[in-house]
């Protein structure tokens, strides 16, 4: 045990761990003491897919137009590993300082359409479970899914992020949910590529022999990577490379896995499909409980009703 670990053990030894409500307070306290001139911090709670909700503070240097968002529970589960608040929060604001992205914008750049539809892209969500969050936004219903829409941010500082069109920027625009799908299908190849390739590959695992090749189906980023489905004639290209149909599970909202139909259970798929969001998924990760299928010659794909 390291000097630094072994002062962590003691403080805690010394006192009582605090609940999730004071440990955050605490927090609060702790990045407003050390955060400087010219710093603004926001908490506030953020929700994320599928209804679920994170505390989140945003530390915003000055006046940056952009600013991380940083998800606390992360840091409360470290104080429960022994890092002591103070340290949280000096570590908080520091990664912020280095992520803070260079990016400038135009004055209400986002009111105009053409400023933005270079950079539109598309996600997969699952309808039932984003009902509220869909009366807000502008989407397109695939099978038990929805597509919904963002303007895809991009700096080498800070990596990707995204802000999510809603039915106020659609109006605005004077477009329909069926012109942003078009300029987004066109703009996500680029933007984010899309990555097929065995399953073994990623994993790093053997196949057994006489067994299935499953496949992975993403972009290049892994960001909200089930919606390369949505890309225009990919499940073509990929039904001709497996020479025949397949089934299509969500894995998450990031990736689809493939598999090729060799006359498997569509059932037995679901349940594994089942058992793979509630136990190894993030539930705000989780993209739907289905199993879907291409067949050549389709269109695209359909959901398995069972």
């Amino acid at each position: 045990m390291t000097k630094k670990q072994d002062q962590r053990k003691q403080s805690q030894n010394s006192t009582c761990l605090l609940r999730e409500k004071e440990y955050y307070e605490m927090l609060r306290c702790e990045l407003e003491s050390r955060k400087g001139e010219n710093v603004d911090i926001t908490f506030r709670e953020v929700r994320k897919n599928n209804g679920v909700r994170k505390k989140a503070c945003t530390v915003r240097y000055d006046d940056a137009q952009v600013a991380p968002t940083i998800y606390l529970d992360t840091y409360y589960d470290l104080y429960l590993q022994g890092e002591a608040v103070s340290e949280s929060a000096e570590n908080i604001l520091q990664y912020c300082r280095r992520k803070t992205p260079e990016i400038s914008f135009p004055e209400n750049f986002f009111r105009d359409f053409d400023t933005v539809r270079g950079r539109l892209g598309v996600k997969l969500i699952g309808t039932d479970r984003n009902l509220s969050f869909l009366h807000d936004v502008p989407h397109i219903p695939v099978e038990d899914m929805s597509a919904v829409f963002f303007y895809l941010l991009e700096d080498p500082a800070f990596g990707n992020g995204m802000i999510i069109v809603r039915n106020t920027d659609m109006e605005r625009w004077g477009k329909t949910p069926g012109r942003l799908y078009e300029e987004a299908l066109e703009n996500c190849p680029r933007m984010l590529p899309p990555v097929f390739r065995p399953l073994s590959d990623v994993l790093s695992i053997l196949q057994p022999a006489g067994e299935n090749e499953l496949y992975l189906l993403t972009n290049e980023a892994a960001l909200y990577g089930a919606a390369v489905i949505l890309y225009p004639g990919i499940l073509r290209e990929v039904a001709d490379y497996l020479e025949g149909p397949y089934f299509i599970l969500p894995s998450s909202v990031h990736e689809t896995i493939l598999l090729p139909d060799r006359g498997e259970s569509a059932e037995g798929l679901l349940e594994i499909v089942k058992e793979i969001n509630h136990t190894q998924v993030a539930p705000e990760e989780v993209l739907t409980d289905s199993v879907y299928h291409f067949t050549p010659g389709d269109r695209f794909l359909r959901r398995e009703i069972l």
